[in-house]
């Protein structure tokens, strides 16, 4: 028998003692309900202190990297952190814009990577994970459009309203009001030049404002990026006038080599006092597609546009010149050469002549490809 239950009978009869036996249940009772007390109150305050720590955790940031929905979100082009940021907590992506931002201080490089367009995410997930998921190509949506070089305003408008189910009149009426565009002070009155050529990402809910205001930011980007008001001044032009000789080259040139080299021809040309004569800017004036050959009829038109008839520039651009016509356009080749022709259409190979002698030769040249066959002649026509 235990010895707790043999103290409590009389050693001479083996009775039970009532008192002992209740003052040593008793005892034994407040033992068990202290030990209850004990390990109840550390449950309790363990649970307390947890959701405490809980509540720290997610004060500013979400946790679960699960998040709890799917949401489809849009970052319009051009956005900074910040902004991102604002877009991401209005959506419930991140539970505090000031977590995103952190995030992203945490990694400048992948945060400039950001690019903009529609994105697959999740809401109430944490901030490194919403930068993780938008530096990740698999959650971006791609729904692409693009406008291709040496389109004229009015086929780049057309190109669009495909692309978009925007109609054409409605881009019409958003450049009437240019004024809601971040478009440089310079632009002249010609809607042309400006509408810049690649390939972008269509809004989630695309009207002709927000479609536009891609291909224009573009632009702007890629002047700042060439330094192109600065190197305008240095070749003694003004931007707009630099713009010209941009769009000319874009329609006129069929190599990437040629185009510094053609623009050196063009700026020649220009402080010689010597017409253009760009059949480009000639078949811009009578409304010519698919072909910059022009005829003698239209080489006569009066058009302000005909800069055989005309002497300097044409008043506006002939089309929105891409990247590449407008770094040639600033930084153009040292030569002094007065006249260009391509002497085969095929390849284009272009002779560049400093006398209109040598000119001659290689437009003879040009005739002997163009007899070669009559595949030949179709393209010289």
């Amino acid at each position: 028998m235990p010895k707790l239950f043999r103290e409590l009978r009389d050693p001479e009869t083996g009775r039970w003692l009532p008192k002992e036996v209740w003052y040593r249940v008793r005892g034994a009772v407040a033992v068990l309900l202290s030990l209850a007390v004990l390990v109840g109150g550390g449950w309790f305050v363990y649970g307390k202190v947890h959701d405490a720590w809980l509540a720290y955790r997610t004060t500013d940031d979400y946790i679960d990297a699960e998040g709890a929905a799917d949401v489809v979100v849009e970052i319009p082009q051009g956005s900074t952190a910040s902004k991102i940021a604002d877009i991401l907590l209005a959506s419930d992506v991140i539970k505090t814009a000031d977590a995103f931002t952190k995030a992203a201080a945490a990694d400048p490089e992948g945060a400039k990577k950001i690019q903009y367009g529609l994105y697959k995410l999740r809401t109430q997930i944490p901030a490194k994970t919403a930068l993780e998921m938008l530096l990740d190509p698999a959650n971006q949506i791609k729904n692409q459009f693009q406008i291709p070089e040496g389109l004229r305003l009015s086929q780049v408008l057309s190109t669009l309203a495909k692309a978009t189910n925007v109609s054409v009149k409605s881009f019409q009426k958003a450049l009437k009001k240019r004024s809601q565009f971040d478009l440089p002070s310079w632009i002249g009155k010609s809607n042309e030049g400006f509408i810049f050529p690649d390939t972008y990402n269509l809004p989630l809910k695309p009207n002709a404002v927000n479609v536009l205001e891609l291909p224009i930011a573009q632009f702007n980007k890629t002047l700042s990026d060439l330094a192109f008001e600065e190197r305008a001044d240095a070749l003694g032009y003004k931007p707009y006038e630099v713009l010209i000789v941009a769009s000319i080259i874009e329609r006129e040139v069929f190599r990437d080599e040629d185009r510094a080299k053609v623009a050196r021809v063009f700026y020649n040309r220009l402080e010689e006092g010597m017409r253009l004569q760009s059949d480009a800017t000639v078949a811009y004036a009578v409304k010519k597609t698919g072909t910059i050959w022009t005829t003698d009829k239209e080489r006569a038109s009066d058009s302000p546009y005909n800069t055989y008839k005309h002497k300097g520039l044409p008043p506006g651009p002939i089309t929105a010149p891409a990247r590449k016509a407008l770094d040639a356009a600033v930084n153009p080749e040292e030569g002094k050469w007065l006249y260009f022709v391509p002497v085969n259409l095929d390849t284009g190979e272009t002779v560049f002549s400093e006398t209109y002698e040598d000119h001659q030769k290689a437009l003879e040249q040009l005739h002997s490809w163009c007899l070669q066959s009559e595949e030949n002649k179709k393209k010289c026509s």
